[in-house]
C-alpha cells in the first residue's frame, strides 16, 4: 500500500446508481420544499443521511445536479396546468396563483431553477395550439402575472 493511500471498499455498481438517484430525491425534496436557496451539497448529505464526499463523487458541481433534478421537479410542476390550449392554460395558471398557496410555495421554491428564457420556451412547447404566436402570449401574460401578484418575488405563506 501506498503512502495515504487506504484500503477502501469499493462500491458496486448497483449500489452507486441507489446513491444517485438518492441524491436527485432528495435534492428535488429540498428544492420543492425549502426552496432553491437550500440546495446545498452540504444539505442534501444530511438530509440523505450520506456522506458529502458522496454528493461530490456523482456530481463535480451544482449545475450537474441542477440538471438531473429538473425531471423530478417537473413531475411535480407540469401537472399544476391544463396545456390543452392557450386559453385553458391561461385560467389554470389564474386559478393556481389565486387560490392554491401550495402551488404557489412550490412555484416559488422553484423560480430559480430554470432561466426565464428556458422556462418560457418550455411552457411553449407544452401548451397546445396552432396559433404559435397566441400560446406565447399567453406565456407571457402569464408569467407578468404571477411577477404583478408577487409570486416571484415574496416568499407565499407557509403552509
Amino acid at each position: 500500500m501506498l503512502y495515504g493511500e487506504r484500503n477502501m471498499p469499493r462500491v458496486n455498481r448497483a449500489t452507486s446508481e441507489q446513491t444517485k438517484e438518492r441524491i436527485i430525491e432528495t435534492a428535488a425534496h429540498i428544492v420543492l420544499n425549502e426552496g432553491f436557496e437550500h440546495l446545498t451539497f452540504t444539505n442534501i448529505a444530511k438530509e440523505a443521511n450520506i456522506s458529502r464526499s458522496s454528493t461530490n463523487t456523482h456530481f463535480k458541481n451544482k449545475e450537474d445536479l441542477i440538471e438531473a433534478i429538473k425531471p423530478k421537479v417537473g413531475e411535480v410542476i407540469v401537472p399544476l396546468f391544463c396545456y390543452d390550449s392557450p386559453e385553458k392554460f391561461l385560467e389554470s395558471w389564474k386559478k393556481v396563483y389565486l387560490t392554491d398557496p401550495h402551488a404557489q410555495k412550490l412555484l416559488y421554491n422553484t423560480r430559480h431553477l430554470v432561466s426565464s428564457n428556458e422556462g418560457i420556451d418550455g411552457l411553449i412547447s407544452l401548451i397546445q395550439g396552432e396559433d404559435r404566436e397566441k400560446v406565447e402570449e399567453v406565456v407571457l401574460y402569464c408569467i407578468g402575472y404571477s411577477m404583478y401578484k408577487g409570486i416571484y418575488g415574496q416568499k407565499p405563506e407557509k403552509i
